[in-house]
């Protein structure tokens, strides 16, 4: 079955209606909301009203709209990395989870969305939830985050800024821009407090890989995340997010600290194991002194775990002792 003319009658009856919200004072926008119109990853984006049945998919994109308060315009949800942060959890439970990963276009169309919100652009792809410009065209809007943005239209060097830029979209979109700078600012200070108190440490962020490591390049979030929080970043002249490298070249560049990322697919306790057993590696003075920060994986995703991630990097390293002669 085409999933073009698989378009349920009710959701044409959303979208003529323009997605009504009378009788509802939760989905209710502010009083101050009205058209917004923003340009992602080259697309216009453009709403007469706030959207009032949403569907996320991905962490950072779900926790956006719950740091928002916009849990009440959400009717779905897909793709988590991690379980959701506590302060959002009660809200969360509350949200229908369409699929573990993707949601089939039928099972998104069963939603009745009028916006449809994504962290990366694989969300918009075949294996996803189909082409965006399809869903603009039944009049659903569309938005991915950014920095999961294809490469040509994503931020050339990822920042706090694109992040903080992103919020600020989403709430503009959503007539709640008081919130996205009262998010902001509280972020911001967190930042403030963390940064500084890391003099300066040489950071090697190993993301994966045992026999060519993934490590955090020069342009992304890794390094955005390691730029906040006030340490070097070893591989800072490699291009793009993450590169691939040797271990020798790790031990060439004698990082201060090495951080681990901690996912389900590749536990930080799995690297450290690679680390003590390596004939080589276990010589490295930071391995040797065990000199790790760990970070969860879904704190290095651009989204406002970030500063979680930035307060784990800085308070990990100023815990460490002082490095021992090699």
């Amino acid at each position: 079955m085409s999933w073009r003319v698989a378009v349920p009658l009710s959701l044409v009856t959303v979208l003529l209606a323009g997605c009504s919200t009378a009788g509802d004072p939760a989905a209710a926008p502010s009083a101050s909301a009205g058209p917004a119109a923003v340009t992602n990853c080259g697309t216009p984006v453009t709403v007469s009203r706030p959207p009032a049945r949403v569907v996320t998919m991905n962490q950072p994109a779900t926790e956006i709209m719950l740091a928002l308060g916009l849990q009440d315009r959400m009717v779905g949800t897909a793709y988590l990395d991690d379980e959701i942060l506590p302060d959002y959890a009660a809200a969360y439970a509350k949200i229908p989870v369409l699929a573990k990963e993707y949601p089939g276009k039928e099972k998104l169309l069963e939603a009745e969305p009028d916006f449809v919100y994504a962290a990366f652009s694989s969300a918009f792809s075949d294996e996803g939830v189909g082409d965006r410009a399809e869903w603009q065209r039944l009049g659903v809007g569309t938005y991915i985050s950014p920095a999961g943005c294809p490469k040509q239209t994503r931020p050339a060097k990822l920042a706090i800024s694109d992040v903080f830029a992103e919020i600020r979209e989403i709430a503009a979109i959503f007539g709640v821009s008081d919130r996205a700078e009262a998010l902001i600012a509280g972020q911001q200070a967190r930042i403030d407090k963390a940064a500084g108190s890391t003099k300066g440490a040489r950071v090697v962020w190993w993301d994966g890989g045992s026999d060519a490591p993934s490590v955090g390049a020069c342009c992304g979030a890794p390094d955005m995340v390691m730029t906040a929080a006030g340490v070097t970043n070893v591989f800072a002249d490699a291009t793009g997010s993450w590169a691939d490298t040797g271990w020798e070249t790790v031990i060439e560049r004698d990082p201060d600290v090495i951080v681990l990322v901690d996912a389900s697919w590749d536990p930080a306790d799995k690297k450290k194991a690679l680390l003590a057993g390596h004939s080589t590696l276990k010589d490295l003075p930071a391995v040797r002194q065990q000199r790790y920060v760990v970070i969860p994986f879904s704190s290095t995703v651009a989204g406002v775990r970030n500063v979680r991630g930035i307060e784990a990097l800085a308070q990990g390293v100023a815990a460490l002792p002082a490095k021992a002669g090699s």
